[in-house]
């Protein structure tokens, strides 16, 4: 969960009495206002949690917020593309086809996603090179998305996050 704000006394794991709340990410919007990622545990499901623990909630959920990314944020020529698992393999598998056999399954027509409005979008693939523009394209964006998504989990101080249980530092 993003959050926006005044920051006020930011703590990276803070407890209430009933869920520990876990932070990270915290950026600098202007001058007093910031963003940060938030994950909640509740204490009836969860007593205490490790710094091990900590650190796979906060990486696991970067790893959903780069999959999302990759899935919902990709577009080209315009076209909005729903970069799934299945299309990526769909995409790739044609692709090498082409690539292999000098565009003998062209043209190809895929649907790329869908518009605003929900309607579907088409594109048919007429060359090898068209074909090829799009591919790479696509696999970049997937390995920007990667990439920042490594780069935010590096850039995390994880002896900042140590581990909680119930009793310790209850905050109202």
């Amino acid at each position: 969960m993003k959050v926006y704000g005044i920051l006020d006394d930011y703590i990276l794991v803070r407890q209430d009495v009933s869920r520990y709340v876990i932070s990270y990410g915290i950026e600098q919007v202007d001058e007093t206002h910031y963003t940060w990622y938030e994950i909640v545990f509740y204490k009836k499901q969860k007593p205490s949690l490790s710094s091990e623990e900590i650190k796979d909630a906060i990486c696991e959920d970067i790893n959903k917020q780069t999959d999302e990314k990759i899935l919902t944020s990709f577009k080209w020529n315009n076209k909005a593309v729903w970069l799934s698992m299945e299309n990526q393999f769909n995409f790739k598998a044609a692709y090498d086809f082409a690539i292999q056999n000098n565009g003998a399954n062209l043209p190809v027509t895929f649907k790329l996603g869908e518009d605003e409005n929900q309607n579907p979008i088409y594109y048919t693939f007429e060359t090898v090179e068209e074909f090829s523009d799009f591919y790479t394209s696509a696999m970049l964006f997937v390995q920007q998305c990667l990439s920042e998504g490594w780069q935010r989990k590096d850039s995390i101080d994880w002896d900042k996050y140590k581990p909680i249980n119930q009793e310790e530092d209850i905050v109202d």
